[in-house]
């Protein structure tokens, strides 16, 4: 619930009061909840402060769909996310993982800036995605995983 401002801005309305709740059953339907990764972010006191969510092996063998990057507003901009999100791919990298592919909605400045800054690339656009309250462009990006170390 305190994040608020993302869903507004991805989906054109106040986030369902069991938002939270569905992001840990949510997902493609030719994947079952089970191949589905949700992962708390949790500070220094172990309160958590974000989330990230991710499928392996989607859409295909070797790639990892991130859906979703969501961290407290009060923790943004402090270099939580590119940490958060470098150690994921490091992790999938270990297992296996080639490419990460996400999508954002294009007005979401910031988080295309992020996932920019991250490496990630434009790879296609969608328009009319069905986001609840609005149809947005949405922009698909990827990025080839680092060599393993």
């Amino acid at each position: 619930m305190r994040a608020t401002d993302y869903f507004e801005l991805a989906t054109g309305r106040a986030p369902a009061p069991d938002e939270a709740e569905r992001a840990f059953v949510g997902g493609p339907p030719t994947r079952a909840v089970s191949n589905k990764l949700t992962i708390g972010v949790f500070d220094d006191r172990a309160d958590l402060i974000g989330v990230l969510d991710a499928i392996p092996d989607f859409p295909g063998a070797g790639t990892c769909t991130i859906g979703l990057l969501l961290l407290d507003p009060d923790r943004r901009g402090r270099g939580i996310g590119a940490a958060v999100l470098s150690a994921f791919e490091a992790s999938m990298t270990g297992d296996g993982t080639r490419r990460f592919r996400t999508a954002v909605v294009v007005h979401h400045a910031p988080g295309l800036r992020f996932l920019e800054r991250a490496g990630y690339r434009e790879t296609s656009r969608h328009e009319g995605y069905d986001a609840a309250a609005t149809r947005p462009t949405v922009a698909v990006l990827e990025k080839d995983a680092a060599p393993p170390v």
